[in-house]
This record gives C-alpha cells, sequence and structure tokens, in this order.
C-alpha cells in the first residue's frame, strides 16, 4: 500500500487565506513604496538635465537651454514638465531647436531628451523667481541662468506625488539659483503642488 503526503484541504485553505490579508495589507504599501521611489528619481533625472545643460554651456562656450517638450525635439510652453524636456545648444538664443545633433560649433543642435512620464499620480512644474511659470531656463556660456531678454534668472521646479483624489502625498523641489547653483530641497515653503 502506497502512503501519499501532501496538503489537506483545510491547509490550503488557512495557506490562501494568510496569503490574502498580507496582500491586503501589502499592496497599498508597495504602491507608496512605488511612488516615493518615482519621486526621487524624478528629481534626480531633472537636477542631472540641469546640470549637463550649465557644464556644456561652459564647456562649449555657448548659450546651453533647458526647455520643456512633449516631443524630444522643439520646446513647448504647456506649463508641465512632467511631459518631457530637451537639453540644447542655443546659439542664437530663440529657444528654436532643429532637433538634430551636434555637428557645427555654435549651432543649435540636440544634447539630451529626457521623455514624459506616464504616472498621472506625478506632477512637475516650473516657477520663476517671481512665481510665473517659466517653460525654459537657458544658461550663459559663464554658467549663468538667464531669460531670453538676457536678465538673470532663477526657478524652482515642484515635483509632486498625488494620491487618488488629488491630494500631494510627497513632495520634493529642484532650486535654481542666480548663481546657477541647482539643490534639492524638501522644504515645504519653496514647494508649490497642484
Amino acid at each position: 500500500m502506497k502512503n501519499y503526503s501532501g496538503f489537506t484541504l483545510v491547509e490550503l485553505m488557512i495557506t490562501l487565506f494568510i496569503v490574502g490579508i498580507l496582500l491586503t495589507v501589502g499592496v497599498p504599501s508597495l504602491r507608496t513604496f512605488m511612488q516615493s521611489n518615482q519621486l526621487v528619481a524624478s528629481t534626480n533625472e531633472l537636477l542631472s538635465a540641469l546640470h549637463v545643460a550649465r557644464s556644456e554651456a561652459i564647456k562649449l562656450n555657448s548659450r546651453v537651454s533647458i526647455c520643456e517638450s512633449n516631443n524630444g525635439a522643439t520646446c513647448t510652453t504647456s506649463g508641465s514638465w512632467k511631459n518631457g524636456w530637451i537639453v540644447f545648444v542655443d546659439a542664437n538664443g530663440d529657444l528654436g531647436n532643429t532637433g538634430a545633433p551636434c555637428a557645427a560649433i555654435n549651432t543649435d543642435c540636440l544634447l539630451r531628451v529626457h521623455d514624459g512620464f506616464s504616472d498621472n499620480r506625478l506632477t512637475i512644474a516650473g516657477v520663476d523667481a517671481g512665481s510665473a511659470a517659466v517653460s525654459a531656463f537657458t544658461f550663459s556660456s559663464r554658467g549663468l541662468p538667464k531669460s531670453l531678454t538676457g536678465t538673470a534668472q532663477s526657478g524652482t521646479f515642484s515635483i509632486c506625488s498625488l494620491d487618488g483624489s488629488g491630494g500631494t502625498i510627497n513632495s520634493r523641489a529642484v532650486v535654481l539659483s542666480l548663481s546657477g547653483r541647482v539643490r534639492v530641497t524638501d522644504n515645504a515653503a519653496v514647494i508649490s503642488c497642484p
């Protein structure tokens, strides 16, 4: 006579019940963890793009701009950096990028493209020192942020992670100073979430 070993129906039911409880408790925590990681990653990607724009402006001895872009080739003024951004040499200072890679010195050319985020619970908005929405920053050949008119410019990018009802869960800011220094902060006084 063979002796069969295995799980009884009662043991399987208890195991499934315990797994159900663990999933009920764990899934909301996992979602919060994922949103927190997305917030940090988005902040670091924007910080990196600003560093690249400034360093390339100094290295190439030319104006380099970073602007919001929804197609990865031209600047837009939608007011949301969530759709993506581009970094490009802006030799003539008109924010008119050709979308082409760099071929000649002091010509408009694309340096870096960042695609948009598909997470609807993430917002990225930029404002200048006067709290007006800003869609582009240009670094001079000395690494200083300037507006299109040539005046000094500073600003803050607010990156916000939202819950299902639109309330803010967590937020960070990337602050660009008049000297071109870029830093990350979680100071609520400088962050403006929707």
